[in-house]
């Protein structure tokens, strides 16, 4: 075997090699690229994707404090009704007239309940004529949309405090009428504090839904440490440092035999 012929090829080999070299940092430097692309497209949309469930779970939040306030405060309104009517059917007062002025106090205060209970400075149980505010919350998300109605319950106090100071207590068909509408008006806000009790029901489903939603998101990002493009990269570097093994090892065989050639 000629001596310059193996030469030839140990030097054709060491080219090859170079190159193979030369195209792996080549291909370093591009994974090094795609790998910062795909890293940075992951976690602008797990980010993003975060940051909606979060403001879903917020604006989830709102609409469920909002129709608490109004349950608590539509409760205490119940309470002054009943009162008014324990005091109208007690009957150890002679003269019911004499408690129309305790009885307008009572629904002074029911008034006072509703122009007080607010969120974020927007009455919930009170509206007024050419007022700047909305006449309901709207709770809106990319999950669902719920809208909250304000009510007006200055309207019922208003209306017995009126029949109250006109009518004679005293008798009995009077006293009996503004009792019934002392019922239908504790009715009317029971029925009032049910419907907000099942909006807040269907929020708060809405928003434990986001909660899980939440919690997915979390172990996904915290688990899904694989990068694919990275494993592929590795494992046609792996490949190519393998080859390069091969070519080391072809090479010493020549050199070795050209040795044997050469003592013999």
């Amino acid at each position: 075997m000629d001596v310059n012929s193996i030469n030839n090829n140990i030097s054709n080999l060491s080219s090859l090699s170079q190159q193979q070299l030369q195209k792996s940092s080549e291909n370093r430097k591009i994974e090094a690229v795609s790998n910062d692309a795909l890293n940075l497209t992951i976690s602008e949309s797990y980010n993003l994707r975060r940051d909606e469930l979060s403001n879903s779970l917020q604006t989830f939040n709102n609409g469920i404090a909002i129709t608490k306030i109004a349950q608590n405060a539509l409760d205490k309104q119940q309470e002054i009704l009943t009162d008014i009517k324990t005091k109208l059917q007690d009957d150890t007062t002679e003269d019911k007239n004499s408690l129309k002025s305790e009885i307008i106090n009572l629904l002074k205060d029911f008034t006072l309940v509703a122009e007080n209970t607010k969120y974020k400075k927007e009455t919930i149980l009170s509206t007024k004529e050419n007022s700047y505010e909305s006449n309901s919350f709207s709770i809106e998300t990319k999950e669902a949309n719920f809208e909250i109605n304000k009510i007006n319950t200055p309207l019922i106090s208003n209306d017995l405090a009126t029949t109250i100071q006109k009518e004679d207590l005293n008798n009995p068909e009077t006293l009996n009428s503004i009792v019934e509408k002392l019922d239908n008006s504790s009715k009317y806000l029971n029925d009032t504090s049910n419907n907000f009790k099942k909006l807040s029901e269907d929020i708060l489903e809405n928003a434990k839904d986001v909660l899980k939603q939440q919690q997915d998101l979390a172990i996904a990002n915290s688990t899904n440490h694989i990068n694919f493009g990275k494993e592929a990269n590795d494992f046609t570097k792996n490949n190519l440092f393998a080859n390069m093994g091969y070519l080391a090892v072809s090479q010493a065989n020549i050199v070795q035999e050209q040795s044997v050639r050469l003592l013999s």
